[in-house]
């Protein structure tokens, strides 16, 4: 496993936002240990029932300098604390095979289960921070140098996203590797027609750690040649005839419209499946068919069709009569 830290030492104190940059330009796993710590104690300072864990802990005024000088296993409480609230950000973005246990990304397991994630949730977890004008701003800094508060340690920190241009579409992105994963790279590419996050896991093991590059340009180009296809809206309509109805037609249509990216080589085939006639009366709130929708002859999307509107039974006057007489 490489060294990468930032190398801080026992005491050393900073900026929080600047160890962002530590973080995110050059994956120092100590750095985000240490903001693993400071977002736990702040958690902590605002939520006193969530104390029992800490009784190291001797204030709560959100004044965290005494976190340089806290030992190893009062530091594992406080990430604890923080992949907690990974975790439940995993499950609000709606990351479905995901679970944080290290800040960093490096190997761990404990008695639930090991710390993992997938590439598409990574592309998920992308395409969720890019929203964030901070972690653009960050995330696009070519080189940094950052100092400790008191100025007398100064580190030099260079942006390790060799595809890094916004100006030709590369907006965001993040190296990694650990010895399972192999090397990683996550990226976000956005151009006036479309947004692609990439991810890539298992992109080689030392020394191979540029496949990475070549990898990620491949499938940059090859999202390129898709284009976001609409199909159906509420003006798309089937007329079926109606029997025994107030109207002789019933107009059935998409209850919503569909998208989804396809290149030109792509074969899209539609399937309706509607029924030849109805039986008054019809309701509007009820499906009377289906539109399935394939590309390359795999299924994409079955779509509801129902009434635009409901149509009552007809009633004839002989049907009055009855009634009056029964």
């Amino acid at each position: 496993m490489p060294d990468v830290q930032l190398n801080a030492v026992t005491g050393e104190q900073f900026i929080i936002n600047d160890l962002y940059y530590s973080l995110m330009l050059e994956s120092h796993n100590d750095s985000a240990v240490i903001i693993a710590e400071n977002a736990a104690y702040y958690l902590l300072c605002k939520n006193p029932s969530l104390r029992s864990e800490t009784p190291f802990i001797n204030n709560y005024n959100y004044d965290s300098s005494f976190l340089s000088e806290i030992n190893h296993e009062q530091s594992e409480i406080l990430v604890h604390i923080f992949t907690g609230l990974m975790n439940e950000k995993a499950d609000d973005i709606l990351l479905s095979d995901t679970y944080y246990i290290t800040p960093n990304g490096l190997d761990a397991e404990d008695n639930y289960s090991f710390h993992h994630t997938t590439a598409y949730d990574l592309a998920k977890t992308m395409a969720y921070c890019i929203n964030n004008e901070d972690f653009l701003y960050i995330t696009q800094t070519v080189s940094k140098t950052i100092s400790d508060t008191t100025d007398r340690y100064h580190y030099q920190l260079n942006n390790k996203n060799r595809l890094l241009n916004p100006d030709e579409g590369i907006i965001s992105g993040k190296t990694g590797f650990t010895n399972k994963a192999g090397y990683c790279y996550v990226c976000a590419y956005k151009d006036k027609n479309r947004t692609l996050c990439i991810a890539l896991l298992a992109c080689g093991w030392p020394p191979n750690k540029n496949y990475k590059w070549s990898d990620a340009r491949y499938l940059i180009a090859l999202g390129k040649q898709y284009s976001r296809q609409k199909y159906f809206n509420n003006e798309y309509t089937f007329y079926i005839p109606v029997s025994k109805g107030k109207n002789s037609f019933c107009e059935l249509i998409p209850d919503c419209s569909i998208e989804f990216l396809a290149c030109e080589d792509d074969s899209v085939t539609i399937q309706a499946d509607i029924p030849e006639m109805l039986s008054a009366p019809v309701n509007s709130a009820q499906i009377y068919g289906t539109i399935n929708i394939y590309v390359n002859n795999e299924p994409i999307r079955s779509i509801s069709l129902k009434a635009k509107q409901s149509i009552p039974k007809k009633v004839h006057a002989l049907d009055i009569i009855r009634k009056i007489f029964q």
